[in-house]
Formats: structure tokens, sequence, C-alpha cells
């Protein structure tokens, strides 16, 4: 690949970088909005109306999933999913810290990597038993696909967080940050 097509193979794959977390930020403002109002439905049919509403019940664990593995990923991207960091209080060369950074990546990685494969069987799984939920038999694939579509996100977002951390280890500049990353 000659050096000129570089910036607009690097401008195309930005621009699917960032379309994707715009569809995620989207997924996440629309499945919240949706639950609220689903609960607060709930409970006018419960407590208002004395209607026990199973059927909206379920509608909303349904889309909590979607709401529940797009959030997990887009953690993954902002690099403020939990985890527990002490090693910095050990090792105070930053090189040894980045190293460090990379090993856990990596682990971190690999995790999601089976989470994604575990995902993807039970996406399969769901399709070829093709469950039912009880009260609207709504295909409970839709919602189980959502743990398959989060976890391949998630590993695609360790992967870059993997790229940064070896970058940095070598003491070379991240490739993607997001904003207020060290």
């Amino acid at each position: 690949m000659d050096s000129s097509s570089s910036p607009v193979l690097k401008r195309i794959c930005f621009s699917i970088w960032y379309g994707m977390l715009k569809v995620q930020r989207a997924v996440l403002i629309v499945t919240s909005v949706f639950i609220t109002l689903l609960v607060f439905g709930a409970v006018l049919m419960r407590y208002v109306f004395h209607y026990p509403g199973m059927e909206v019940e379920e509608i909303a664990t349904l889309v909590a999933f979607w709401l529940y593995f797009t959030g997990a990923s887009y953690g993954a991207y902002e690099r403020s999913h939990i985890k527990t960091e002490l090693i910095h209080l050990v090792l105070k060369q930053p090189r040894q810290y980045a190293v460090a950074k990379s090993i856990a990546s990596l682990i971190t990685l690999v995790l999601a990597g089976v989470m994604a494969y575990w995902g993807y069987t039970f996406f399969v799984w769901g399709i070829q038993k093709w469950a039912r939920s009880p009260v609207l038999q709504m295909p409970m694939v839709f919602s189980q696909s959502s743990i398959f579509v989060g976890a391949v996100f998630m590993s695609l977002y360790f992967l870059a967080e993997l790229v940064d951390n070896v970058r940095q280890a070598l003491g070379l500049v991240p490739v993607i940050m997001p904003p207020g990353v060290e």
C-alpha cells in the first residue's frame, strides 16, 4: 500500500469506528428512555388500573438486555469498566507500568473473546431452539443476540486498548485513546 492511500484508509477506519460509537450511543439513549417509559407504564397499570401488566415487564426485560450489553461495550470503549488497579503503587517506572497494563489488557481481551464465543454459541442455540417469551411469545433470540453483539464490541475495544498499551510500553504514542484516559 502506498503512502497516498494510507490517509484515506485511516479516515475510512476512523469513520467506521466513530459511526459504531454513534450507533451505540443512540441504542443507549433509546433503550434507556424506552425502559423508563415501560417501568412508568407498569407502575400505572399495577397501582392505578390494578392490572398486572406482565407483558410490559417482559418487554422491559428484553429491552434491558440491549441496554446492559451496549452499556458494557461502551464502558469498554471509554475504558471506564470496573477494574482494580493497584499495580501503579508498586511499579513507579512508566514503562514497567505500561507493560503491566499490556498484560492486563491481554487477559481482558482473552476473557472477552471467551465471552464472545459463548455469546455466539448461545445466539446460535437461540436460533435453533427459537424459544419464545412466556406472555407475548416474542422470540428470545432478539434479547439473547445482545450478549453476542456486546461481547464482540467489548473484544474490539479491548483489542484497541491492548494495542494502545503495547504501544505505550514500546514508547510509542497510542493510536486510539478515548477522551479522559491516561
